[in-house]
């Protein structure tokens, strides 16, 4: 019977690839479509069954778009090294083709190859330097490694060179550019702006904090409120909104919000750390000693908990607590 199995598993095999080398040109281009029409949709594991047939198709040579494809769907998947290997395969094919070397750029960057990231946006740049999508892409690369200067002026030319097609991404970006150079009123505007072309659940998350830093909180709480109430990103937007009663001294709302996501957040630290400003504020060092501790361990690189070692044996004043970073955005 184990031999039976293995006949039938070996024949299905044969006839897959069969059909896999058989597709006619139309029948490639049409599954093609397909799976772009998948990959819109979000469908990315679907999309890859089909891109996975597609290049081993002898039509894969003369059609290399399916190798951008499938390296972008791989990337939305978050398999980096195998989307890269594919985004070199159509380089090969195409190697001046800029959008490819645009993918390339993107896929490095999110496996921290910044020097190559740099290296493919600046040769797009160079050929084409109007291109908006490349000006985003750079960016972003410089917003990775802190540069905000540059981050903000590439930024600001891929909104000049957009001609009225805007991205709500290029607001948003422009956003965190203007946060972490401390120009927290441009930083909002920006946030706004992007959110009147799209939802996005990070940017109500940097609203949130942007709100928190400029002392608007009841603006704050709202936003907090949009996410908590439809469900989306909960436990961070409860955490936010979990500052802004601080500053407020609602303890027992913080508690209430501490408490309602406690088994949720038990393994992260900025649930940690706030929980542990909630028992300095309310005067319980001992446990605020804890929490301090249980978020150093998760997070050990988070440079509040050095001011708030500092400061468990005293009352923690009003600016201290708005030093506290509340968001995690990059």
């Amino acid at each position: 019977m184990k031999k039976l199995y293995l006949i039938l598993g070996f024949s299905f095999l044969v006839a897959f690839t069969s059909l896999a080398q058989s597709l006619s040109y139309e029948s490639f281009v049409s599954k093609y479509k397909e799976a772009a029409n998948l990959y819109s949709q979000k469908q990315y594991e679907s999309a890859l069954q089909i891109l996975d047939i597609l290049i081993s198709d002898k039509y894969a040579q003369t059609y290399p778009s399916v190798f951008l494809s499938r390296a972008l769907t791989l990337h939305s998947v978050g398999r980096y090294a195998e989307s890269k290997i594919d985004i070199d395969k159509c380089i090969s094919f195409q190697p001046y083709a800029l959008k490819p070397l645009l993918c390339r750029s993107i896929i490095c960057l999110s496996l921290k190859e910044y020097d190559l990231a740099l290296t493919d946006i600046n040769y797009c740049l160079e050929k084409n330097p109007s291109w908006a999508d490349a000006y985003h892409q750079r960016g972003l690369i410089y917003l990775s490694l802190a540069n905000y200067p540059k981050a903000l002026q590439d930024f600001e030319d891929a909104i000049l060179n957009a001609n009225g097609s805007y991205k709500p991404e290029y607001f948003s970006d422009r956003g965190f550019a203007h946060y972490y150079l401390q120009d927290i009123e441009k930083a909002k505007a920006d946030f706004t702006y992007s959110l009147t072309m799209a939802e996005n659940d990070n940017v109500y998350l940097c609203l949130i904090d942007v709100c928190y830093k400029l002392q608007e909180y009841d603006e704050g709480i709202k936003y907090a409120d949009i996410l908590i109430n439809q469900g989306r990103r909960v436990e961070s937007a409860i955490i936010e909104r979990v500052y802004i009663y601080l500053i407020q001294e609602r303890y027992d709302e913080v508690k209430r919000d501490l408490d309602s996501i406690e088994q949720a957040c038990k393994d992260i630290s900025s649930y940690h750390k706030v929980k542990g400003i909630y028992f300095i504020l309310t005067g319980n060092n001992n446990l605020g000693d804890e929490e301090i501790q249980k978020a150093s361990i998760l997070n050990p690189d988070d440079k509040d908990i050095i001011l708030l070692k500092a400061i468990k044996n005293r009352p923690m004043t009003s600016n201290e607590l708005r030093k506290v970073s509340i968001g995690d955005f990059m």
